[in-house]
């Protein structure tokens, strides 16, 4: 599967999968049934295999420095919302090997899965990301890039636009700064309307999209995909109209785009309906067409028997530029991050009301099924733990060190400890890697303002100021229910239950009696969440602020304005802010007897999966 040709043509990369191992009935796949990269000379000679072991490595393209980047199984984890309990899809990332097979590594550290790796014409890697970090699942699988050592991580378009909902199988046209793509449906095979993007005319929404194949409307998004349907994109309350194309030719899709120009390109076409999972589409519904933007389609090859996909041109090809990557003192190196300025925000923050800034660590799945074992009332919610905070200086500027190879988010905070604004993308750092941005959702397409020294660069980078107990691992019973046993119980309790609330830490369910009582008086982010909250909370374009949290929690909003006797201290507030910010969750860990023993109030060493 999607082969890719070398530089000078003479050589052809891909994965291979021997399906002489039955595979079982159902979902699930088996264990030994694996892709593997092999790669062979253009006249079919010299077949040798470069990868193995009991991972999927598919996806594989050349590097111009000779080694070859792919996605794989090897990062490990699960995906949150997929799958019964012990069977699943297991996460797939960016992942890198010598020419010679030597050396497979996992260069991204994201939480769930990636796709289709290209290179661009500078060097950098583009491809797909799923991140769905406290918002919805469905609309964000869009375009990203990284440096070929999988540092320089960041969103390269799409990460707050709804339609299309997700975008695949990106290449970089020949002589332009343009990639062509495939718009395609969430809950479907990667098939769908063909599409330019270019960054240059913004990074986000409509504007950049130039559509190539109109007769073909946006899946899931614009038209229905059997038997799932369609997903509005924010603002419609109905599918918008169809385009006289779409009416004309209605139900075919396209996939795996080979762009030869901006006008021209090599396609796998198929006049059969997308099917939208878990139905399987027709095994022979594609064939290879050379299309162009003008509405002509030439067939080129279609099997009667099987679909034929992923055009690839046997020829030569420019080399692109080749990256170089920082190095690092050490392989065990921390990150460092300068952020210039947390008020150039998009919406802005007031001054002065920034002090602190938390940093979360965002765990993957370690459990196959899905949203079981849950760790917190949050639907498919993933799991985190929290490191600690650091400062943010007067002028908005913060400057610390981060560990690396380590999923993370950022929240800036107020004079309480709570989370004014929330980050819900990932961003990992490399050992020895350096991340600077200007603000938080700040134009991506401009330079930083040109300012005085920020502050926090006038002094060392600070460390990680670690939590209360119990938010690393993040342990409910440990993190909060001190604080209700301090100050609510004697109020709450089975014999005394004001207001029908008891709020002891006995186990009740899959959590405490206290959780239950207090979790739904959260304001957290679930995907398939509470009526009223699911589209405000999932699928804003950006966070908003003070909404998500403690901030926008009725809870913390009782608790601040006085309730009863009860004064809370500095720390108590701070546990039960950490509480809310971190959507929420009860457990620290994935691992089915771990949580058992967090259930009970006990420690555990960590997750089993960072």
């Amino acid at each position: 599967m999607q082969p890719d040709v070398s530089f000078d043509g003479r050589r052809i990369l891909f994965a291979y999968c021997d399906v002489k191992i039955a595979a079982p009935p159902g979902l699930g796949g088996h264990p030994d049934r694996r892709y593997h990269l092999y790669e062979v000379t253009a006249d079919g000679s010299q077949l040798r295999q470069l990868t193995d072991g009991p991972y999927d490595d598919f996806s594989p393209r050349y590097l111009p420095d000779g080694r070859i980047v792919f996605i794989s199984t090897r990062r490990g984890g699960w995906h949150r919302c997929g799958g019964r309990p012990g069977q699943g899809c297991e996460n797939h990332t960016l992942a890198l090997v010598n020419g010679d097979g030597s050396n497979p590594h996992p260069i991204s550290f994201h939480e769930t899965q990636e796709w289709d790796p290209a290179v661009l014409h500078d060097g950098r890697i583009i491809y797909t990301r799923w991140d769905y970090v406290d918002r919805h699942a469905v609309y964000y699988e869009q375009l990203w890039s990284t440096r070929p050592d999988g540092s320089g991580a960041t969103i390269y378009f799409g990460n707050n636009t709804f339609n299309p909902v997700g975008i695949w199988e990106a290449l970089p046209v020949p002589g332009s700064s343009k990639v062509m793509a495939t718009a395609a449906a969430h809950h479907a095979m990667t098939a769908g309307s063909v599409i330019l993007v270019d960054v240059t005319r913004g990074v986000d929404g409509p504007g950049p999209i130039t559509r190539l194949t109109p007769d073909a409307p946006f899946p899931e998004s614009e038209t229905h995909v059997p038997p799932r349907g369609w997903h509005a994109p924010a603002g419609l309350i109905g599918p918008p109209p169809q385009p006289v194309e779409a009416r004309r030719w209605p139900g075919h899709c396209y996939k795996s785009p080979y762009p030869l120009s901006e006008k021209y390109f090599l396609v796998a076409y198929s006049f059969d309906s997308l099917v939208g999972e878990p139905d399987p589409c027709p095994p022979n519904m594609f064939g290879l067409y050379f299309v162009d933007a003008f509405g002509n389609k030439e067939l080129l090859y279609r099997d009667l028997n099987l679909s034929s996909v992923w055009p690839v041109p046997l020829r030569p090809r420019p080399r692109p530029a080749i990256v170089a990557a920082p190095r690092a003192d050490s392989e065990t190196a921390d990150g460092l991050v300068i952020i210039q300025n947390v008020y150039d925000a998009d919406p802005p923050l007031p001054p002065g009301s920034i002090k602190g800034l938390r940093i979360l660590q965002v765990l993957p799945k370690s459990t196959a099924g899905i949203n079981w074992p849950a760790v917190g009332i949050a639907n498919a919610s993933p799991g985190k733990q929290v490191l600690g905070t650091v400062p943010v200086e007067p002028d908005g500027s913060a400057y610390f060190r981060v560990p690396a190879r380590k999923p993370l988010t950022f929240q800036v905070l107020d004079e309480k400890g709570q989370a004014v604004q929330v980050m819900r993308s990932i961003v990992y750092l490399q050992p020895g890697e350096m991340l600077a941005c200007a603000g938080c959702h700040e134009p991506r397409n401009q330079a930083a303002p040109s300012t005085r020294l920020a502050l926090a660069l006038q002094r060392p980078p600070s460390s990680i100021r670690p939590g209360p107990d119990g938010s690393k691992p993040l342990s409910y019973p440990i993190l909060v229910q001190p604080v209700l046993d301090r100050h609510c119980v004697r109020c709450h309790n089975p014999k005394r239950s004001d207001g029908g609330i008891v709020l002891t830490g006995q186990p009740q369910g899959h959590y405490t009696v206290s959780y239950n009582a207090l979790a739904p008086l959260v304001r957290y982010s679930a995907w398939g969440g509470r009526p009223g909250d699911f589209r405000q909370i999932n699928s804003e374009p950006l966070s908003r602020p003070n909404f998500f949290g403690a901030r926008g929690s009725p809870l913390m909003h009782l608790l601040l304005r006085g309730h009863y006797d009860v004064v809370l201290s500095g720390e108590d507030i701070e546990r039960l802010a950490t509480w809310m910010d971190a959507n929420a969750l009860f457990y620290g860990t994935f691992n089915h007897a771990d949580q058992a023993r967090q259930q009970r109030g006990l420690p555990i060493a960590g997750p089993d999966l960072e």
